[in-house]
């Protein structure tokens, strides 16, 4: 099913800027053939949905020039968005490691989900210490529960939120030092590092040659607060009966993960 026949993703379509939302349509368009990694990079370059998230419902969807906006409200909403985020991660890879039989991830694939699902849990409980606080603990998957059911479709949509969670990101750094706010730009490069590499670890899972082909990470949007109607056209805040996975604590800890604090902000 085509997630824009969904009436809730049209209504957040029509809030999504034009450049937002031609990438964005690419992204959805991506789920009914084969995706071509150059393609999906190319199609999130112009503005597409970061998987750094929030509801549409609680958040503005309209493009807010961060560096026009410096003050408390504004951070927290940042810290908001990340909150959120987070909470999707967790929830993604619980199922993934709940379902790897059915998934066929076993030993070092299954180590290293979990490994990534305590490291998504350290972000999430940041983002709190900050005063961010998740606007929806309930989500959607691009492809429902075939998503844990089906190797091909879980590599996908791995790949997909870790894709544009890097260009989110990177529109966290640039507007953050718009701010002036040089420390938060830094934890957002902090972030980034530990994102990129779970996008080459579901590489190496999918048996991708080579297992890191990015040259340049791309441009996905052009500021952190375009994020939320993109993202919820893009089909992960839709939950409704038969498609919602609901976010629950999980351990934080797991053995061999260090730098488990980004140091004083």
């Amino acid at each position: 099913m085509d997630p824009r026949d969904n009436p809730e993703i049209c209504k957040a379509l029509e809030e999504v800027p034009g450049a937002s939302l031609a990438a964005t349509n690419n992204l959805i368009t991506s789920f009914s053939r084969p995706l071509s990694r150059r393609w999906l990079l190319r199609g999130a370059v112009a503005g597409a949905a970061g998987a750094v998230l929030t509801s549409a419902g609680a958040l503005s969807a309209r493009a807010v020039h961060a560096e026009n906006r410096v003050g408390g409200s504004t951070l927290t909403e940042f810290f908001s968005i990340l909150a959120t985020g987070e909470a999707l991660f967790v929830t993604f890879y619980s199922h993934a490691i709940a379902n790897h039989h059915q998934l066929g991830l076993s030993r070092s694939a299954l180590n290293a989900l979990e490994a990534i699902r305590a490291e998504e849990q350290l972000h999430f409980d940041f983002a709190l210490s900050q005063e961010g606080a998740p606007v929806t603990t309930h989500f959607s998957m691009p492809q429902g529960q075939d998503t844990f059911k089906d190797r091909s479709l879980f590599l996908q949509t791995q790949q997909l939120i870790e894709d544009l969670t890097n260009g989110a990101l990177l529109a966290w750094i640039k507007d953050t030092a718009s701010m002036g706010l040089p420390r938060l730009a830094e934890l957002g490069g902090q972030l980034m590092q530990v994102e990129g590499a779970h996008r080459v670890v579901g590489r190496v899972i999918m048996g991708a040659d080579p297992w890191a082909n990015w040259g340049f990470g791309p441009v996905a949007v052009d500021h952190f607060t375009d994020v939320p109607a993109a993202v919820t056209a893009a089909g992960f805040l839709t939950p409704k009966s038969g498609n919602d996975f609901e976010f629950h604590l999980v351990s934080p800890s797991f053995p061999g993960v260090i730098n488990t604090s980004p140091g004083d902000l």
